[in-house]
């Protein structure tokens, strides 16, 4: 009887390529064994899979800085750096490092502002989409956001005395916002309570119903195991063609393939982001590929009260002008920042000072951007949810908090969405601020749920509209 040596074979070679980090990481040709690492990620990736796999990725690069200092060794040759001039010195502007291949893992034919690595073709994507996000294109759609969070009120509304997912809820409306800005058609989800889209497949053409938001964050795991193992690409992706996360990528991509095929379908000009994408600024046509287009796809509420005495949504144009609402935005953005994640960039040709220390050429470094932000040395009192803190008269203060202050990322390749963020959180959180008294039990505590992105778990609250 002839035996399945698949097993073995496999055991052989995951045995073989170990020994090979081993060996490598004693050779030490670059001179990274001068920077502690925490347990075996010197030598091996399986540290960084396994907290990954947890979704607690940040906390343990976290623990490893609080341990082992400003310069940590996350993976054989990657080093993750905690230090306030770390953020220029890596992403601003003339730091001229191009992105690691870690970039790679979830990139598709077509590469995105997300995922293009070189440096002319992200240029070139930046400047013809710029006019896209751009404050004035963004503040130009409130009357869309108005008629979502007027959909959001009324779901609100009629769950009044009931514990509400609230986080599960500002997810539909994030998704039916953003099926209207970009397709120019409601999604439904808020109308529904619940994410179930249409996706269409693009190998028969076969229409059915699939999760939205667990379809986006499963792909997203299997990304990131994909994306810590990029040099073995070829080999791993192998390995998960059939998981059921793998599966949930290609719904959510069938997702967008069938409403980016839908919108195409309507030639008439429209009012939404997706026109930007077919025409800039000066109605010239940018003659984008389908695949290009597909890869695109209390002291709070007295402020927001004073400047707004009506008794509905508060207006963009009254509630931009807001100090504390917008410090009450960072501080939130500092503790709970959209990806916990430190970015990877490769250091140029003749290799680099980073934090005072020599990180030679072809290294990976980044800044833990979960770590930075909660750097006691830029932050007083890190920990602590304080919006005071961006009030500061002091300029000096507030330069060096702005330096460190990066959910978005910082220099040529920060988030280009961020216009779009800014807007939609100012209007949506002054709207229910305004019009509701929310309840959560006592000692709860917020679960992270780190894939890429810093999902937060379910938020269980009561909503009771409140009189105005």
């Amino acid at each position: 009887m002839l035996l399945d040596l698949t097993p073995y074979l496999l055991s052989s070679l995951l045995l073989g390529l170990f020994l090979f980090r081993v060996a490598r990481h004693f050779l030490d040709r670059k001179g990274l064994r001068q920077y502690p690492a925490p347990s075996i990620a010197g030598f091996s990736s399986l540290w960084r899979l396994y907290h990954n796999i947890r979704w607690k990725h940040y906390a343990a690069v976290h623990e490893a800085h609080q341990k082992l200092g400003a310069h940590v060794r996350i993976g054989p040759n990657h080093i993750s750096i905690l230090d306030p001039r770390a953020p220029q010195e890596i992403y601003g502007h003339g730091a001229n490092m191009l992105k690691d291949i870690w970039y790679d893992a979830g990139a598709g034919p077509h590469r995105n502002l997300s995922d293009a690595r070189d440096k002319a073709e992200h240029q070139a994507k930046r400047k013809m989409f710029a006019h896209t996000f751009a404050a004035k294109t963004v503040v130009g759609f409130e009357p869309q956001l108005r008629e979502r969070i007027s959909a959001l009120t009324d779901l609100l509304d009629r769950q009044t005395g009931t514990k509400t997912n609230m986080r599960r809820v500002l997810n539909y409306f994030l998704i039916d916002l953003f099926g209207i800005l970009l397709y120019g058609h409601n999604l439904g989800c808020l109308e529904r309570n619940d994410d179930l889209l249409t996706a269409e497949s693009k190998e028969d053409g076969r229409l059915y119903k699939v999760p939205f938001i667990q379809s986006l964050l499963d792909s997203t795991v299997i990304n990131n195991l994909l994306a810590i193992t990029a040099h073995y690409a070829q080999f791993t992706r192998s390995l998960v063609t059939s998981h059921p996360y793998k599966k949930a990528g290609v719904d959510w991509e069938n997702i967008i393939y069938y409403n980016t095929k839908k919108r195409l379908a309507n030639s008439a000009p429209q009012d939404d982001l997706f026109q930007c994408l077919l025409q800039d600024s000066k109605g010239e046509n940018l003659n984008l590929s389908f695949g290009e287009i597909m890869a695109e796809c209390s002291k709070l509420r007295d402020e927001i009260s004073a400047a707004d005495s009506s008794d509905g949504i508060p207006s963009y144009e009254v509630i931009s002008k807001l100090p504390y609402l917008r410090a009450c935005i960072e501080e939130a953005l500092r503790l709970r920042p959209p990806s916990s994640f430190g970015l990877p960039r490769i250091v140029p040709k003749g290799g680099r000072f980073i934090a005072e220390k020599f990180i030679p050429e072809g290294v990976t470094v980044s800044v833990p951007t979960y770590s930075i932000l909660r750097d006691e040395s830029v932050f007083s009192s890190a920990t602590e949810y304080n919006p005071d803190r961006w009030l500061t008269e002091s300029s000096e203060e507030k330069k060096k908090m702005l330096n460190n202050h990066i959910p978005f990322s910082t220099g040529p390749r920060a988030c280009i969405g961020r216009n779009i963020s800014y807007f939609e959180q100012a209007v949506i959180i002054a709207t229910i601020v305004k019009l509701y008294d929310g309840h959560i039990e006592e000692g709860f505590q917020l679960e992270t749920q780190e894939r890429f992105n810093s999902n937060p778990g379910d938020l269980p609250m009561e909503m009771r509209p409140r009189a105005v």
